[in-house]
């Protein structure tokens, strides 16, 4: 048993089909198929079901697979970890990143980041601001960033800008960004807000509470796009960050303005992991993010405290 075939057996289960993982790996598939059956002979045991399908792991296989799978997954990072102590910018690093960032940021990072770096290996890991702080504290990431509606002050995340989000509505709404609206008026119009649950409704939720107001729930989505679609429709109206709809108000398919006393605000915060040794290309990733997100700002991609504060 070498490490070669442990590598291969995991691609054949990944894939199903020793075709696939033969085109995948880049060698010829009668050789594939010998690495499998003298693991199989070894173990003396069938890994795979064979069908015309293509190959199913069996009990024995899945328990096999499960095994081995964070050994290599160790022997990488033992990797990464060597190379770093040569002052060598490599190996594998997973950055967890919002939704609303993960296109422009998984963008500027691969042409601007990688091209320096060639011998790092990106994983973008999408999701709310919610699942990446949990993906961060279950040690699954080396990097994370996402938005806190009440930063906690944890001395192990970084701040890297405040922001206002926007009430959002169709164009007949008529929105102003340089007019902001009362809290109070969310009462009087129909709302998509994320799940029951959600630490942004949460807090929405209970700055309505303290003013005694009831909030007209109509939908409860979380994904960006739908609900742009039911801002759009003239549905619902939503919180969303500038850099969301920014070429939507732009073309005149939505109007937005902020909501004031009390103003809705939320902070991206950078973090690293605290379950796994933080690598110099963790480290170099995370300062590429900061100036990346930096340089979002100043483009006024994002309605900070700064900016809603100067005169228009």
């Amino acid at each position: 048993m070498d490490l070669r075939q442990l590598q291969t057996l995991l691609v054949v289960a990944q894939v199903g089909s020793l075709r696939k993982a033969a085109l995948r790996l880049r060698i010829a598939e009668t050789a594939l198929s010998r690495q499998i059956r003298l693991l199989e002979e070894e173990l003396r045991t069938p890994l795979f079901d064979r069908h015309g399908r293509g190959l199913t792991p069996t009990s024995a296989g899945r328990h096999f697979i499960e095994r081995v799978q964070p050994m290599l997954a160790d022997l990488d990072q033992l990797k990464a970890e060597m190379l770093s102590r040569r002052n060598a910018i490599s190996g594998k690093v997973t950055i967890g990143i919002p939704w609303l960032l993960l296109d422009t940021l998984a963008d500027r990072l691969a042409t601007g980041f990688i091209p320096k770096h060639p011998g790092v290996n990106i994983r973008f890991a999408g999701g709310s601001s919610g699942q990446v702080q949990r993906m961060l504290q279950a040690g699954e990431l080396d990097v994370a960033l996402f938005f806190e509606v009440r930063p906690t002050g944890n001395p192990a995340l970084m701040p890297l800008f405040e922001e206002r989000l926007l009430l959002v509505g169709d164009r007949a709404c008529g929105y102003r960004q340089d007019r902001p609206l009362p809290f109070r008026h969310l009462a009087d119009v129909p709302l998509a807000l994320p799940e029951a649950g959600d630490a942004f409704r949460h807090h929405v939720e209970a700055a309505a509470r303290k003013l005694g107001i009831a909030l007209n729930i109509r939908f409860e989505v979380s994904a960006l796009q739908p609900l742009k679609a039911l801002a759009v429709n003239g549905l619902a109206q939503v919180f969303a960050s500038l850099h969301a709809v920014r070429a939507d108000l732009q073309a005149g398919r939505l109007s937005a303005a902020p909501i004031a006393d009390p103003p809705i605000m939320r902070t991206l915060m950078l973090g690293m992991s605290e379950e796994r040794a933080v690598l110099p290309v963790a480290r170099r990733l995370a300062r590429a993010a900061r100036e990346e997100i930096a340089m979002l700002v100043a483009d006024g991609s994002f309605l900070t405290v700064s900016a809603a504060r100067r005169p228009r």
